[in-house]
């Protein structure tokens, strides 16, 4: 596959695409809290649907609220070439995790568009936007619960009876908002392209533009559970008590033992706590805690977990007992080696800087890369920040993304002549 330079994205579309959607949930400090089917969420959603109907894409809403926008340039029943990312966010995250590749992906199919419509060859594959649901795993766990889905790594009953914190289902949530769809989503899916924010300080540190995915960090993430009894902290004598927080909080501190054996080379991290009954004057009946460990290393991370698992079973004494489930176990991955070379090229050829890189962060475009060809390509995050209000990218890179993915999309659509 060679680059190929035409066609670029309408600049002032995207722009304005980028300062719409950052409304949906945004805060005070200038992020977005915009969790996962929240009332923010079926805004974004609206405002998506309005958009991709407006630049005369097809809408269609599958069983767990994947949103697809597909142009039929090659005509209906064609294999799509789809691209997008997520709109959902963290509690406090940044504006561009996630909504940038939707609208970059917006950007790039209608360029294509009006090349086709501009043109005198029909090509081969209709291109598509995708707005996969729950990719931040904030509200509902795990995290990449519509891609999965649509993966066929998890059945969509099972995604949809994941609770929140306050006992609300995935299913429930999407219907309260419109978003409990009944459409089957495109299975005639060629390729698989996201466009994301670095998240990460790579890209600036060497000065580079773009970033091209070679492959995924693998990520095991476990629920681990305490269960004691609720009792008074005062009159309650220290002995007679089974307080659950104290073998989670030794847990917490192995956690990290673990990452600093290796000299920080595995990422860990306790992200969220919830402790029942939660008072200060009650000792904690129940704590349940939501460990990850990442790394590139396969060896080194299945050591780790084995040394976790073990730690945890020694925890269960005292009169507290400790439950333990292996939510997600993401191995080290590749991704397609002809996408990586096609958006290195497309890039070259319009002028941008760019480098190979992994990506540590878990997106959509992971569990995709193992049923159908998908790639990623990232651009800067200024001091490597995100799930963070503080997240920025500049402008002059955002477009610099989009202006490649439309290159690369237009490419797949005409199979790569």
């Amino acid at each position: 596959m060679t680059g190929n330079a035409s066609p670029r994205i309408d600049q002032a579309f995207f722009k304005r695409m980028m300062d719409e959607v950052s409304i949906f949930g945004a805060t005070a400090a200038g992020g977005l809290c915009r969790l996962t089917a929240s009332p923010e969420d079926g805004a974004a959603r609206d405002w998506l649907a309005g958009v991709l109907k407006a630049a005369g894409f097809r809408v269609v809403v599958d069983r767990v609220g994947n949103m697809f926008g597909i142009l039929d340039i090659a005509g209906p029943g064609a294999p799509v070439v789809l691209a997008g990312s997520h709109l959902d966010s963290q509690p406090f995250g940044g504006r561009f995790d996630g909504a940038y590749g939707v609208v970059a992906a917006i950007a790039a199919a209608t360029a294509v568009r009006d090349a086709v419509a501009n043109g005198k060859r029909r090509p081969a594959y209709n291109v598509g936007v995708v707005n996969w649901t729950n990719e931040e795993g904030s509200r509902f766990a795990p995290s990449t619960l519509g891609s999965n889905v649509f993966a066929g790594k998890l059945e969509a009953e099972v995604a949809l009876r994941a609770k929140d914190a306050k006992g609300v289902s995935l299913g429930e949530a999407l219907a309260a908002i419109g978003y409990s769809g009944a459409e089957q989503p495109p299975r005639h899916v060629a390729a698989y392209i996201e466009a994301h924010i670095e998240q990460g300080p790579s890209l600036e540190r060497e000065g580079k533009t773009i970033g091209v995915v070679e492959g995924n960090w693998g990520t095991v993430k476990y629920e681990v559970e305490f269960l004691g009894k609720a009792a008074h902290t005062g009159p309650t004598p220290m002995a007679q008590r089974r307080d659950a927080l104290l073998p989670a909080a030794e847990l917490v501190l192995f956690v990290r033992e673990l990452s600093n054996r290796t000299g920080g080379a595995l990422l860990s991290s306790v992200g969220r706590m919830d402790i029942a009954p939660n008072s200060t004057n009650v000792v904690a009946e129940r704590v349940r805690l939501f460990v990850e460990f990442r790394d590139r290393d396969t060896a080194r991370l299945d050591d780790a977990c084995a040394r976790f698992e073990d730690k945890v079973r020694l925890l269960g004494r005292d009169g507290v007992s400790v439950n333990m489930v292996h939510t997600v176990n993401r191995r080290p991955g590749l991704f397609d080696a002809a996408l990586a070379d096609l958006i290195e090229a497309i890039a070259a050829a319009r002028g941008y800087s760019r480098m190979r890189l992994h990506t540590v962060a878990g997106h959509d475009a992971v569990p995709l890369a193992s049923v159908l060809p998908s790639a990623m390509l990232f651009v800067p995050s200024v001091d490597g920040i995100s799930h963070n209000e503080a997240e920025f990218t500049s402008m002059e890179d955002l477009v610099a993304g989009a202006d490649v993915l439309a290159g690369v999309l237009c490419r797949l659509a005409f199979a790569g002549d």
